[in-house]
């Protein structure tokens, strides 16, 4: 099927069919028929990207409160939102799968380039169409069973199958195109939709009168024997968002300024849209590459991009962002972070001109040359070859987040070599407050609350940049001390922070390109992650609290009353037990250590 690759419609509407289940689910359960299913679903079957859409999302016309009182919960975990009313339904037997309904709207006079002053529930789903930011968010699939038994008797005889630039002519000379194959209407002119659907309600004889007057005869696929079909399907494109998805461009529903100026948050979220489409769209070209699937084999995937005017139009409009609150802001910004593509995502928002009011003292790093013997790119430059590279191998996006921000302090650092003449000078340069190591988490903190992080993060993002040049002060000692040293800090850190810490150090060497290292030879980071993940599953995590003697006991022993000088000698103590816990951790053994300690103390002082 697939071999006809260039020679059909790359928009797979045969795979629409697989939302026809979902779509009497919810007509049962809302108690409606006329429930058009909408966004994300509709685009990730018609992409490929999936069969079985978790997230379904669907509206139709009704009063909320009326809407919220007839549906069926049974067996359903249902809940909704006062600022749209949107229900959400999440069935009992399949947690993972949700379903949001929002009833078809309109929306006026965004007066604070954030929020609709007006909003009043409609009938008209081209009003609903209308109102939404992007083409593509504004695609709508009907399905429903035939309510006669006569079938459309359609002559199939010469069916042509569509290629992406024929399907756009037919749309624009006779605004709608009709499948045989899969009884699939497809429609473009408002005058048409409103007579298939007067008042957002299905009309079953417009529809076969328009099936009936079509000009020529269309299929999805060649198919030998016709297939009897009991559902009428249609797909709604009144913002041309089918064009969109051919030429894959990024198109706002009509003005793209007065879309951002209603609502200055969908500068952000095209910059996401386009983000998580490629991402999608590289990671199944990418899964059935490794399959070498003979059915899958467009010559080069094609990626989403915005039209001229869109981008345009985002670029022009950026100081906007100024009227969005941060927690929404925060919460768009971390999605990529979270599961698509951070790094492509950084990119678009430095070509848009967005880093400087986001991540200001990120977008203050480019340009900014580094000591070549140490590194081969400006800062800027390491910090996004870094980001891509963690992104690769570690998932959490506070990681992710700590990596775009390791560096961001080597500004001031580097401009103070201007000015470090003296050795003494020189070596301030390296040690508080002008290390970027200690002073990056400054920015980062400063930064990140004002896009309404929580404490708990930022201080989370904070340890991270903190200690990301501790693994390499493990691989500068000799290599007798690792073991003793990894222990050590797992029992401070625990497995998953030190785990993410070996992750950050084997990203942020992989592009220094430093010419007195191999930068490609990591196996040390790799060996430090292994004995990690060996202490994992040979030793529990050894903590200060696991000592045999605590102090109490010290300063029972040696006659002490509570001083600094307890804990250093808890801290000795610890220190030796790390380095063989299973034959030094007695009391005898530690106590005989510490006598001699305090005798050397002693003659030191």
């Amino acid at each position: 099927m697939l071999s006809l690759w260039k020679n059909i419609i790359m928009l797979n509407f045969s795979l629409l069919k697989h939302l026809d289940y979902h779509q009497r689910f919810l007509q049962k359960r809302v108690q409606i028929s006329d429930i058009f299913l909408v966004w994300w679903c509709v685009r990730d079957l018609l992409l490929w990207i999936s069969k079985d859409p978790l997230d379904i999302d669907f509206t139709c016309e009704w009063k909320p409160e009326e809407l919220d009182a007839q549906i069926n919960t049974q067996w359903l975990s249902h809940f909704k939102t006062d600022k749209f009313w949107t229900i959400t339904l999440i069935p009992s037997t399949e947690k993972e799968r949700s379903y949001q309904l929002t009833p078809l709207r309109t929306e006026w006079d965004y007066e604070d380039f954030r929020h609709p002053w007006e909003i009043n529930w409609s009938n008209d789903i081209l009003l609903d169409a209308k109102r939404r930011d992007f083409s593509i968010n504004a695609m709508y699939y009907f399905s429903v069973e035939q309510k006669t038994k006569k079938e459309l008797d359609y002559v199939k005889e010469n069916s042509k199958i569509l290629s992406e630039s024929d399907l756009l002519k037919v749309l624009k000379t006779q605004w709608y195109c009709y499948f045989s194959d899969i009884n699939l209407l497809i429609l473009t002119d408002w005058q048409f939709i409103s007579q298939v659907f007067p008042q957002s309600h299905f009309d079953e004889y417009a529809f076969r009168y328009l099936v009936e007057t079509q000009n020529e005869c269309y299929v999805i696929w060649n198919q030998t024997e016709k297939k009897s079909e009991k559902l009428f399907r249609v797909v709604i494109d009144s913002t041309w968002w089918i064009e969109s998805m051919i030429h894959r461009k990024l198109t706002t529903v009509w003005n793209p300024d007065q879309r951002f100026w209603e609502d200055a948050l969908r500068l952000i979220r095209g910059l996401r849209l386009v983000n998580v489409c490629n991402y999608q769209l590289l990671q199944l070209d990418k899964k059935n590459k490794s399959k070498k699937a003979e059915k899958w084999n467009p010559d080069k995937v094609q990626l989403f991009d915005f039209s001229a005017e869109t981008w345009e139009s985002i670029k022009k409009n950026t100081p906007l962002l100024a009227h969005v609150a941060k927690e929404r802001i925060k919460e768009e910004l971390c999605k990529p972070f979270i599961k698509w593509n951070p790094f492509a995502f950084v990119v678009l928002l430095d070509a848009s001109g967005m880093l400087p009011i986001l991540f200001p003292a990120l977008a203050k790093t480019k340009f900014v040359d580094q000591p070549i013997r140490y590194h081969a790119f400006d800062v800027y430059t390491h910090i996004m070859l870094s980001l891509k590279a963690i992104q690769e191998m570690n998932s959490d996006y506070l990681v992710r987040l700590a990596m775009l921000y390791h560096d961001v302090w080597k500004v001031a650092q580097y401009a103070a070599y201007d000015w470090a003449k003296t050795k003494e000078e020189k070596q301030m340069i390296f040690s508080w407050p002008l290390n970027h190591r200690e002073s990056s988490p400054v920015l980062m903190k400063e930064d990140f609350s004002a896009l309404g992080f929580s404490k708990k993060e930022i201080e989370t993002i904070e340890r991270y940049i903190h200690e990301h040049h501790t693994p390499g002060e493990i691989l500068n000692s000799h290599p007798n001390n690792w073991i003793k040293k990894v222990r050590k800090l797992y029992s401070e850190k625990w497995y998953e922070m030190v785990n993410n810490l070996f992750d950050i150090n084997i990203a942020d060497r992989l592009w220094q390109e430093n010419p007195l290292q191999n930068s490609s030879d990591l196996t040390d980071s790799y060996y430090l992650k292994e004995l990690l993940n060996q202490l994992k599953n040979s030793e529990w995590q050894f903590e200060m609290k696991d000592l045999v003697i605590d102090g109490e006991k010290l300063m029972k022993h040696f006659k002490l009353q509570p001083s600094h000088l307890v804990w250093e000698l808890l801290k000795q103590a610890f220190d030796r037990v790390l380095t063989d816990i299973n034959d030094r951790n007695n009391e005898k053994e530690i106590f005989n250590y510490l006598e001699n300690y305090i005798k050397n103390r002693k003659k030191a002082e």
